[in-house]
């Protein structure tokens, strides 16, 4: 025969949106109103405000052997620039670890969040006279850090739904549809379980299913994956 038969197994959807492989809940509510370009702009501003508030720490002075330059005001420019930074990059997982607890369900937004809500107030704290400690250049490298692994996150996540869209983009938007001796075109919409689908050789596979009759030549996709060849 010239032409395949093959039986749904699953209630079909639409070609352009049910065919998408779902996101996990977890990434889809964490990243609710977030792009690739927003925490690419994010990483880099932050990045370029943490060198200065680390060139400028006095930890890191002591640990190299350096001394950065002196000018009025210059012992407070990381306490400046890493408030900015909480500001600018911070603000984002702290919304996230706010609609995270609003749902009771706390998770990697939250732990960031209280680490870099701990480390700030401790930094601004210090900063006042109220302890020997200050980790402004910690907060503002943990920040840009975390920034960055969402932004390499978020484009990770972009390109697989690109991927999918392209994949769900090859499905036909109809089918024939074999109902007794007569063959139906209808939308792959309506396809339910256990109908029969005729497939031409050339054309594309409407659907999941399993060969019930026919065959074609060539075979344009595989059903089973083969045995490994004995060595």
């Amino acid at each position: 025969m010239d032409q395949m038969t093959h039986e749904v197994p699953g209630q079909a959807a639409d070609p352009h949106a049910g065919h998408k492989m779902p996101m996990a809940q977890g990434n889809h509510d964490r990243h609710v109103g977030h792009s690739v370009a927003m925490f690419r702009d994010k990483f880099w501003l932050s990045f370029a405000l943490t060198i200065p508030v680390v060139f400028w720490s006095m930890d890191v002075q002591r640990w190299l052997g350096y001394t950065a330059p002196s000018f009025p005001g210059s012992k407070f420019l990381p306490a400046i620039l890493g408030t900015v930074v909480f500001g600018y990059g911070g603000l984002v997982f702290i919304r996230g670890a706010w609609g995270e607890l609003a749902d009771h369900k706390p998770g990697m937004m939250t732990l960031i969040s209280l680490a870099i809500v701990v480390a700030f107030g401790t930094s601004l704290a210090a900063t006042f006279g109220l302890f020997e400690i200050e980790v402004w250049w910690e907060l503002a490298s943990l920040i840009t850090i975390m920034v960055l692994g969402h932004w390499l996150e978020m484009r990770a996540i972009s390109q697989a739904r690109g991927a999918l869209n392209a994949l769900a983009a090859l499905l036909p938007d109809t089918a024939e549809r074999v109902r007794g001796t007569e063959t139906q075109t209808v939308p792959i919409s309506e396809l339910n379980v256990s109908d029969v689908v005729l497939v031409r050789p050339g054309t594309r596979v409407p659907a999941d299913g399993e060969v019930v009759e026919g065959s074609a030549d060539p075979l344009s996709y595989t059903l089973h994956a083969p045995e490994p060849v004995a060595a």
